[in-house]
């Protein structure tokens, strides 16, 4: 109960420092008694404790190598090596606003630009990770050879490279017809079982977008859903395989995942997805990254995942004998889900939002499997108010509260004395460090590093002199 509260609690701070007005106190308690069962998070930030905080040592020496004593150490972690990740879809529209109009959730036009400009600053202060949703098919090549989302999307792509994010796209395979996975056109041809037109017009696409996007996008959703969305079976039960060594053809150094939905509370999907993997491990497939789709659509889905906490890591634990990293690829709280689940006013849904994604981010980010969580999205998301900011620009609670988990509950930062055998030591998240040594005189000096999981993170520091 006591975690509860905290987490609550914390909510409601940050929802008071973002100039709106605080619950009152007679609905705190309406709000703190909404979950009927206790949730113990404890397990999972011990976990968190034990598997991402990595021992790190720092030996400092003057510039003949001789060991100092007494310099103070101050470490500051500046980044993570961990993906906190955002599909930030609504720039598809702002910069292609006459061939992006799904479901008219953006409007008739876009922000004016200095609300552009709010929204990419809101989104690099929170994200370092970005899943771009522009390459749907159907969205991306609506008729053969149109393609009027490829500017917008390479302008998104640049700018997120420019301030150093990695862009995953997505997606390239997904059998969903007649929805936005397969165009009408292609669509017709499998219908029609003119299956080699279909495999031609693929792999066209596949091998054009990747050589497009060389470069700007590092990762690519190469093939998503293969067993709740099997169309592309009709091509023959090769075609994951093809694609993914098509992909890797073309850029070697990306990085390639293979997405599914519903494997955490589902045995028979994940199941069935496992073997589909294992055989495509087993015969070498270029695989890197098992990608887990985690959408909480409805009220009945946030109370099965809330009351299953166990299970998902049970879940995340038999899919890591898969031997890969897994990314969490879609996750998303829709406010009328949690609505539903509890019985609470919007306001106070809220709330509930944000206490629900730190519960949930605190149990994905303490598998030591998982290397990525994606939130799916930021503005006038897909599913009704999933995102970071409501439609009114302002900014929601759970900006806040995953803001401090990212930024300050999972960042590392200490402030040390080396002692006669001219060393450090302590336990911190992987990720950039900045440190700033002072010496006995007063002298200091700022240096960097990079903590990174698998490695030694044996540091030597130089203080004085020329630095070799």
């Amino acid at each position: 109960m006591g975690e509860r509260r905290g987490i609550i609690f914390l909510a409601l701070f940050f929802f008071a420092l973002s100039s709106f007005s605080p619950t009152p106190a007679s609905e705190c308690s309406l709000v703190i008694d909404t979950f009927r069962t206790p949730v113990d998070l404890s397990p999972f930030q011990e976990a968190i404790e034990k598997f991402r905080r990595l021992p790190v040592r720092i030996e400092v020496v003057d510039e003949n190598g001789q060991k100092l004593e007494n310099v103070e150490v101050f470490c500051e972690q500046v980044s993570h090596e961990f993906l906190f990740g955002n599909a930030p879809e609504y720039l598809i529209f702002a910069f292609a606003p006459r061939a992006y109009s799904r479901g008219g959730r953006f409007g008739v036009q876009p922000l004016p630009p200095e609300k552009i400009a709010e929204y990419q600053r809101l989104y690099l202060e929170l994200f370092n990770f970005a899943t771009l949703p522009a390459f749907y098919w159907k969205d991306y090549e609506p008729g053969p050879g149109r393609f009027p989302l490829k500017e917008a999307a390479y302008r998104i792509a640049r700018w997120l490279q420019d301030h150093g994010v990695p862009v995953k796209g997505h997606t390239l395979v997904w059998g969903n017809p007649p929805g936005v996975g397969v165009p009408s056109w292609v669509w017709m041809k499998g219908r029609a079982g003119r299956w080699e037109e279909v495999r031609e017009a693929l792999f066209g696409r596949i091998r054009r977008e990747v050589q497009d996007f060389k470069g700007p996008v590092h990762l690519w959703d190469v093939v998503n859903e293969p067993v709740v969305q099997p169309w592309f079976e009709g091509l023959g039960p090769e075609y994951v395989a093809e694609a993914f060594r098509a992909v890797k053809e073309i850029d070697p150094q990306a990085i390639l995942v293979l997405n599914e939905f519903g494997m955490l509370l589902d045995g028979n999907i994940r199941k069935r997805f496992m073997e589909k993997a294992r055989k495509l491990l087993e015969a070498s497939v270029p695989v890197d990254v098992i990608g887990v789709e985690a959408h909480l659509f409805t009220a009945e889905d946030i109370k099965r995942h809330l009351e299953s906490l166990e299970d998902i890591r049970s879940a995340l634990d038999e899919l890591a004998t898969l031997g890969k990293p897994i990314h969490i690829t879609e996750f998303q709280i829709p406010l009328p889900a949690v609505v539903g689940a509890f019985g609470v006013s919007p306001g106070e849904a809220e709330l509930l939002q944000a206490e629900l994604l730190k519960v949930f981010y605190t149990v994905f980010f303490s598998h030591p499997a998982v290397s990525a969580i994606t939130y799916w999205n930021f503005y006038r998301a897909w599913q009704p108010g999933s995102g970071f900011l409501r439609d009114d620009f302002t900014v929601k609670p759970m900006y806040f509260v995953l803001k401090d988990l990212i930024h300050r509950e999972w960042k590392t930062r200490v402030r040390l004395c080396t002692g006669a055998d001219g060393t450090v030591a302590f336990r911190g998240f992987p990720g950039n460090y900045r440190v700033l040594t002072t010496a006995p005189s007063g002298e200091q000096e700022e240096h960097f590093f990079f903590v990174r999981s698998g490695a030694s993170n044996a540091f030597v520091l130089q203080v004085g002199g020329k630095k070799k």
